[in-house]
């Protein structure tokens, strides 16, 4: 999420005609009109994406493009058009980017369709059943195989449909409980009876027969809330200040009446009066937002000069530090903080988050706690975007048009993000409970560190 520049929405004219209409979801559309809907999302990708070859090379690219143009069948769906397509997408390795069915499809899909009838959540790359309205005992726990396919299976697949920068995992995991029922019968049909096998939390290996269900009776109340306040401060024993920050974007902080400056300055003038010497600072699940938010946070943590992001540019233009003053070196606040820092992320930590991440990993400021960060360590695609409907199935096409470089030295070879220094992961029971074991783990950490 980014709104340093202006947020634009524009829908490009590959329109039939003002009549043309969205097809139901199991109505098939003949091979002509899914080829041409596939050149215009070759085509523009090709022509407006500054990150397409950013973690693979346009040989590889090209590759995967050829391969699903000529796997396309006589005639398809536009759901199964619509998987090709994500396929494609998560193939560039770009978190902003992201296709969606048309909204008429997808809602007579959800209301008519049946489907693998659990809500499932993902943790460090497993698989845990968070509720089953059939069988409530199944509740909490780990989902090991479906139809005689390992969940490691059906989860290596599934990530191959999911976006991420750079295939980030942590991330993926993040995205799949909204979406697992629908990849699930995407990708390996739709079934009337579900056999599965799943281990309990005293270790006990047990099979159930679960129901193809309609997606109201899978519902139930989300393990992720949204907070009240997305900034908060509070103190823990022996000198240790946690700082939450759970959304960079002023939007969201409107909402709530609250002020990313104001907050900031008065949390550091406070810090320093009671003269903190270890900071946790908990981005967990923060998405991103305001790209100068992520710079001022970081000019409270330091105290000299530093450059935050190397370069933006699009397909046509790169940006000089005249256009953008992000660009240009920024200054230490004066009330800044020099103690222990240490930073508490998960796979959720993305676009802004991340990139403010990159700029403590890289100026070695800090240790992080957690799981993977969830955005690229180098940079994303993200601020102004366009939104490209193909004509024939009426996909929307996310497509971001600024490449973001962040100001950072290389990572070890073949890492695209963060590794954690102390590796923290939630309990499908945590989740259950509404238990923040995580951050009571952390501060064990922390008051335990003596580096």
């Amino acid at each position: 999420m980014k709104s340093n520049f202006l947020m634009s929405i524009l829908i490009l004219g590959y329109f039939f005609s003002a009549k043309a209409q969205i097809p139901h979801y199991d109505q098939h559309i003949p091979k002509p009109l899914l080829q041409k809907d596939f050149l215009i999302l070759r085509d523009t990708l090709e022509k407006n994406h500054p990150g397409l070859y950013r973690y693979r090379s346009k040989v590889i690219m090209d590759q995967i493009f050829d391969s699903c143009y000529a796997s396309i069948r006589d005639s398809e769906t536009d759901l199964e058009f619509f998987t090709r397509v994500a396929y494609i997408i998560a193939a560039i390795g770009d978190g902003h980017t992201n296709a969606n069915p048309p909204k008429t499809v997808f809602a007579e899909w959800t209301d008519k369709g049946k489907f693998f009838p659990a809500l499932v959540v993902f943790i460090h790359n497993r698989a845990y059943i968070y509720c089953n309205n059939q069988d409530t005992a199944l509740r909490g726990t780990e989902l090991l195989s479906i139809n005689g396919v390992t969940m490691q299976k059906i989860i290596r697949r599934t990530y191959d449909y999911v976006q991420s920068d750079g295939f980030i995992t942590s991330h993926k995991d993040t995205e799949l409980p909204e979406g697992f029922n629908y990849y699930y019968q995407l990708l390996f049909g739709v079934s009337d009876k579900y056999t599965i096998t799943y281990r309990t939390i005293k270790e006990k290996v047990g099979t159930s027969t679960l129901n193809s269900a309609p997606f109201k009776e899978i519902l139930c109340a989300s393990p992720y809330n949204r907070p009240g306040k997305y900034l908060e401060l509070h103190y823990e024993k022996g000198s240790t200040a946690v700082l939450t920050i759970r959304s960079f974007f002023d939007g969201f902080l409107q909402q709530t009446k609250e002020n990313f400056h104001s907050f900031l300055d008065s949390a550091f003038t406070d810090i320093r009066q009671k003269n903190v010497k270890k900071l946790i600072i908990d981005i967990r699940r923060n998405q991103g937002g305001n790209d100068n938010n992520g710079e001022l946070l970081y000019s409270y943590l330091t105290d000299r000069p530093f450059r935050y992001y190397l370069s933006q540019e699009t397909i046509k233009e790169k940006f000089s530090e005249k256009d953008h003053p992000n660009l240009q070196i920024q200054q230490p606040q004066k009330n800044n903080y020099s103690g222990k820092l240490f930073v508490l992320a998960d796979g959720r930590s993305f676009s802004a988050s991340a990139e403010f991440s990159s700029i403590v990993k890289t100026n070695r400021r800090g240790l992080f706690i957690g799981d993977v960060v969830g955005g690229g360590y180098y940079g994303n695609v993200s601020g102004d975007e366009i939104h490209v409907i193909l004509p024939a199935t009426g996909i929307d096409i996310r497509l971001p048009l600024v490449k973001y470089t962040m100001a950072v030295k290389p990572l070890a070879k073949n890492l695209v993000s963060i590794e954690p220094d102390f590796p923290l992961y939630p309990s499908i029971e945590d989740l259950i409970e509404k238990r923040d074991r995580e951050l009571e783990q952390a501060i064990k950490i922390v008051e335990v560190n003596k580096d």
